[in-house]
């Protein structure tokens, strides 16, 4: 009889379901961090970020990159059948979001110096309404996805050709 090489499908199957994992978590990761380097996020076409208002305190400084941690701070985390990305940074939903921020700020007393002059501030509070506008860095891609499906695709094939 002819000895026929029947492939392990299991096997296969489970290597693949691993690379895909790792493969996705990395790919996304650096989606989300290309953000950041457009400028924008990608998701059907380029959207490009709102500049920073007038009087900018550090112009020609990229738009939602100070000190990076909020870059830095991109995260996944993995479920039986879902991943999830993120970030650990309070506020990365108002900047990915475009929220308002409605808050009472209380203000110590102090000294301030002015033109020569000490003078005393009184405690006192005031109220602060911002919108923050919506830069989003992290979500759904449908050109991201695309190129999980064809990634995907090539592996299957290379793996079933073997």
């Amino acid at each position: 009889m002819n000895n026929v090489n029947i492939p392990n499908f299991l096997e296969i199957a489970e290597g693949l379901k691993r690379d895909v994992r790792l493969f996705a978590k990395v790919y996304c990761l650096q989606w989300f961090d290309d953000s950041f380097q457009n400028q924008g996020f990608t998701d059907t076409n380029f959207e490009a970020w709102e500049p920073r208002k007038s009087p900018d305190r550090s112009p020609g400084r990229a738009v939602l990159i100070d000190t990076s941690f909020l870059r830095k701070s991109l995260i996944s985390e993995e479920h039986e059948n879902s991943m999830e990305f993120g970030s650990h940074v309070p506020y990365a939903g108002l900047h990915n979001n475009g929220e308002r921020m409605r808050v009472v700020q209380y203000v110590r007393a102090h000294h301030r110096t002015k033109d020569g002059k000490r003078y005393q501030v009184k405690p006192h509070s005031r109220k602060l309404d911002i919108k923050f506008p919506q830069r989003k860095f992290i979500g759904e891609s449908k050109l991201m996805m695309d190129g999980l499906d064809n990634w995907f695709l090539n592996e299957v094939e290379k793996r079933f050709k073997q």
